[in-house]
């Protein structure tokens, strides 16, 4: 900082600026301390000093500093107003930005609802559909059904079909007991092969291409087996039982 040169009556000046200080002076300064004549209380150089010291010192005069204060104090309702403003305008676009997202996700949503809805419809399409297929279906079955019962009913009160029933007994159980029959061997004559039997009560001898029981026929006889066959095509084969 660069060296002023103040000189005293510069001093007295910033003295007077700065006010009386109770440690500096003491009473009998004060009182040695002269009266100033009219002359010097005409004169302007401490006025002019003082405005020197001011200068010197950076303070601004009192009317510049009433103008700052003045302006500042301006200055402050239009700073208020600008932040205001600003508020004002941050709370619009916080708004603005909330009602969007609100708006998009309400879009969202609607969107989820009517998709939901539309399989809803489908899915209940789809099931009356099926439903009126079963309801055919078991319509169909019932209706099959029935018509075979009136078969089967009218069938068991015709006399032919009481007579092939009973034809179907009696040919399964000549086949349970021919199947219990054991086959003994073959005996070859002059008159032909002759096969033997044994029927669980006895032994039987039987020629080839003879009766055997019922419409049963013997239709073969060799060395490991023999074969009975009934009139329907029904085959019994007996297999060699030998002896120990």
């Amino acid at each position: 900082m660069p060296l002023r040169k103040i000189t005293s009556q510069s001093f007295d000046a910033i003295l007077s600026v700065l006010g009386d200080d109770p440690v500096m002076q003491s009473p009998a300064h004060l009182a040695a301390e002269p009266d100033l004549s009219p002359r010097q209380q005409k004169n302007p150089a401490p006025q002019v000093a003082q405005a020197e010291a001011q200068n010197n010192l950076g303070l601004k005069p009192p009317s510049q500093m009433r103008s700052s204060l003045t302006t500042s104090a301006n200055l402050v309702p239009s700073l208020i107003g600008l932040l205001c403003i600003c508020t004002l305008a941050w709370m619009l676009y916080a708004l603005n930005a909330l009602d969007q997202a609100s708006r998009a996700q309400f879009q969202a949503l609607e969107s989820k609802t009517l998709a939901l809805k539309q399989t809803l419809v489908e899915q209940e399409d789809a099931l009356a559909t099926h439903q009126e297929e079963l309801i055919e279906q078991l319509e169909n079955i019932q209706a099959t059904a029935l018509a075979a019962a009136n078969r089967n009913a009218k069938a068991a009160h015709h006399p032919l079909r009481q007579e092939i029933l009973e034809r179907e007994r009696t040919m399964k159980a000549q086949e349970a007991n021919l199947s219990r029959w054991q086959y003994l061997g073959i005996s070859k004559t002059g008159q032909g092969v002759s096969a033997f039997f044994h029927t669980g009560e006895k032994t039987i001898i039987l020629a080839l291409n003879s009766s055997v029981l019922g419409t049963w026929v013997l239709t073969e006889a060799g060395a490991e087996h023999a074969k009975i066959t009934a009139a329907t095509g029904k085959v019994i084969i007996l297999k060699l039982k030998r002896l120990p």
